[in-house]
């Protein structure tokens, strides 16, 4: 059976002024919301390389909090639900049992899973943890993102529900692997750049990758302070 949830939240967010930078991270409960192929009606990214057709929904694993909470005691009150700017609050659907491709209906919406959110130094901010993004990186708790199928209108407390899996091989948290750990093989890397419904973002580091024989540095990405 593949997963299936509850939408216990939908949130927008607004680009405000926060934790030193511009970010719209910080996002408020709504009760419905129209989708169109670039996201969220009313929904809003600080930078012009968040968002887009690939990025149009972000959903984050409500049961992560306590792991982190567990890991960073001194920012509990700060795990809470809508702490990672999720578009979806659900519980039970994760990086290891969501794959890439999956065809997944909300309401009367139909989405498709693209790629993992990659973390980036705001969290660290938001958290007041300065290892935090690393940590999420690296074990795999990082949310992911889908693409529009199909516009139409959530509303919370909607069933969420794979209803129909194209690359069971290809979990978010296999792709992570490969982007962050076993990060030469190529092997690997020639069958990510091969898969149709990977979001050009994520394939594109494959592709350099194997062009270059270079994995990147991602600390700029994580602590904010560029290499």
């Amino acid at each position: 059976m593949y997963p299936v949830s509850n939408l216990d939240e939908l949130r927008l967010g607004k680009v405000k002024s926060l934790y030193d930078s511009n970010t719209a991270i910080d996002k408020h409960i709504v009760d419905t919301c129209d989708l169109s192929a670039l996201g969220l009606a009313g929904d809003e990214q600080a930078e012009s390389f968040h968002g887009g057709e690939d990025r149009a929904v972000l959903q984050y694993d409500f049961e992560h909090y306590a792991d982190l909470a567990e890991q960073f005691p001194e920012s509990t009150a700060y795990f809470v639900k809508g702490g990672f700017g999720e578009n979806f609050v659900a519980t039970g659907m994760n990086e290891h049992n969501m794959c890439i491709g999956d065809i997944v209906k909300v309401g009367s919406v139909v989405l498709q899973v693209t790629q993992p959110r990659q973390p980036c130094f705001k969290l660290n901010s938001r958290f007041s943890e300065p290892t935090l993004s690393r940590y999420v990186q690296d074990n795999f708790k990082t949310g992911w993102f889908y693409r529009v199928l199909q516009t139409g209108t959530m509303n919370a407390g909607d069933t969420i529900e794979v209803t129909e899996r194209l690359h069971p091989e290809w979990t978010v948290a296999k792709v992570q692997h490969y982007l962050y750990i076993d990060t030469e093989n190529k092997t690997a890397m020639q069958q990510l750049v091969d898969l149709d419904v990977l979001a050009k973002e994520t394939k594109g580091v494959f592709e350099r990758r194997l062009q270059n024989n270079v994995v990147e540095n991602w600390t700029g990405r994580l602590i904010g302070k560029r290499q």
